[in-house]
């Protein structure tokens, strides 16, 4: 039943999205119907497909080393009472501060190549990532490691059997928040100054108002989106089906 009523809802936006734009409602300039979308899909997709692998090329560093980064510094800050303390706020301020605006600083330190766009990538996804990995890291329950040594495992039997997968579910959240993020700042980065990737193909599309092309590039880049972000769901519903 549940799928049945998301198919119609998705039928419904459909088809109402293509009678605004037949009507008339919406100018064909600047709204492209579903059917023009679909059609333009494949066109845009191998036209774009050297922008598409720059893009995800920068994501992919970006998302990896925030993560990395995050994870070296989370782990002994969380096991550190006092830099919890001291470090756990100005973390968080990381999370809410809009780091856009601290774009122009990007450029300056890094120029208009590549560099910016991974580290400003990277940045995006490191402060969800580390709250997370600090959040994560409460989960262990000191009874849980003192029952493992008591039966005798060893430190990487203890990581892998008991502290791993009471992180596990924090972590998994980490980890989405920190792909969206990076990839939001990986496109905010090549929408402002890239002059190659999807960010910079999909500004090119609107300045040019070729709608039919902007929303196939849209549509292709939420679409790989939902992509990574399925995996990184499948991943951590199998490393955590002993929860099961």
């Amino acid at each position: 039943m549940a799928v049945l009523i998301r198919t119609g809802a998705i039928l419904l936006f459909l088809v109402g999205w293509d009678l605004v734009v037949r009507l008339g409602w919406i100018d064909p300039m600047f709204l492209a119907g579903p059917l023009q979308t679909l059609a333009a899909l494949v066109p845009v997709t191998i036209q774009v497909a050297p922008d598409l692998a720059a893009t995800f090329g920068a994501f992919a560093a970006a998302f990896v080393a925030g993560v990395l980064a995050a994870v070296l510094l989370g782990v002994p800050i969380s096991l550190s009472g006092y830099a919890y303390k001291v470090l756990m706020p100005v973390l968080a301020l990381g999370v809410t501060v809009p780091k856009v605006t601290l774009l122009p600083l990007f450029i300056l330190w890094f120029g208009i190549e590549k560099t910016p766009i991974v580290v400003y990538g990277a940045l995006s996804g490191f402060f969800p990532m580390i709250i997370n990995v600090m959040a994560s890291i409460r989960e262990i329950k000191p009874n849980q490691i003192m029952l493992a040594q008591a039966l005798g495992y060893g430190p990487v039997e203890i990581c892998r059997k008991v502290m791993l997968p009471a992180m596990l579910p924090v972590l998994s959240s980490g980890l989405f928040y920190a792909c969206n993020a990076a990839m939001m700042g990986v496109f905010i980065v090549e929408l402002a100054l890239a002059r190659h990737g999807l960010g910079a193909v999909i500004h090119d599309f609107a300045m040019t108002f070729q709608a039919a092309e902007l929303y196939a590039a849209v549509t292709l880049t939420a679409a790989i989106t939902v992509a990574i972000n399925l995996a990184l769901w499948y991943a951590a519903r199998y490393f955590g089906r002993w929860r099961e």
